[in-house]
């Protein structure tokens, strides 16, 4: 029994050896093809939108990226009622994030933004320590109890679409005025009305959003595992001279599948002046 209990143990370990921890991307032979692809390109993937938190860290990050190549930034949402909700908080973040690696560099760091008037509550000294702002249209009016409503939770009920969707617009649009570098899972729609999303994101909408994302030099974001944009957005977009970048809005540390990335690179032929990069 001891030797079997033994022999068990050895092969776990030759196992995790052999697969890695389980917060770095799985070494498939699928996924090192659809890396090749890519670096055949001569593109460099970066991973904008990793949280710090449900068991992330920084150190995991690193690794990610070196076991990889696919670079790491990292960040936290800033904002009332979120983990960075004060200055003090946010230099404390940026301190323990932007310390310099072993070979003297540093994964950039940033923070994605939720309350609309961010920027007023910012400290000019730590903004000009990040080296991005995140920001996504998933969060508009409020609840009944005045709570800040957050569109992807169960239960947002949307009476009248069309109408909704006049204010949605105008609401991505305000948030593209503001100083951010990345628009986060661009299109979104709630649960309950995803089904309109051709009958809701017109082209004149889509337009709308995508010019203004050119002229103030914000990407577009495509991240894993998410349904949006579509591809008539992001065909539109890449014809328009949109930027584009990657994310994964990872939730705790395990990796999401990258899928959605490789089919989008493939599908608008993306080019390393294509993506967006820290100025």
């Amino acid at each position: 029994m001891r030797y079997l209990i033994l022999l068990i143990a050895c092969w776990s370990v030759a196992l995790l050896r052999a697969e890695g921890p389980p917060f770095l991307y799985p070494q498939s032979d699928a996924f090192k093809q659809e890396l090749a692809k890519v670096r055949l390109k001569g593109l460099t993937l970066t991973d904008y939108h990793i949280h710090i938190r449900g068991g992330m860290t920084l150190e995991k990050a690193v690794q990610r990226q070196e076991a990889s190549g696919i670079r790491s930034a990292v960040l936290e949402n800033f904002g009332r009622e979120w983990p960075l909700s004060d200055n003090a908080k946010l230099q404390a973040f940026i301190d323990a994030h932007a310390q310099p690696l072993a070979n003297g560099r540093r994964l950039p760091v940033g923070i994605q933004v939720n309350d609309r008037d961010w920027f007023t509550r910012l400290d000019p000294a730590q903004r000009r320590r990040l080296d991005y702002i995140l920001a996504d249209t998933m969060i508009m009016g409020v609840t009944a109890e005045g709570k800040p409503r957050r569109l992807w939770l169960p239960g947002v009920v949307i009476a009248d679409p069309a109408a909704w969707m006049l204010e949605y617009l105008a609401h991505n649009l305000r948030i593209l005025d503001e100083p951010i570098s990345i628009l986060a899972n661009p299109t979104y729609l709630p649960p309950c009305i995803a089904e309109l999303y051709d009958q809701l994101w017109t082209e004149d909408r889509m337009r709308q959003v995508i010019a203004k994302a050119v002229a103030k030099g914000i990407a577009l974001e495509i991240q894993a595992g998410s349904a949006y944009p579509k591809p008539a957005f992001l065909k539109l977009a890449k014809s328009m001279g949109a930027k584009f970048s990657f994310g994964s809005n990872n939730f705790d540390d395990k990796p999401k599948d990258l899928a959605r990335w490789f089919e989008a690179s493939e599908l608008l032929d993306l080019r390393p002046e294509d993506l967006w990069v820290i100025p």
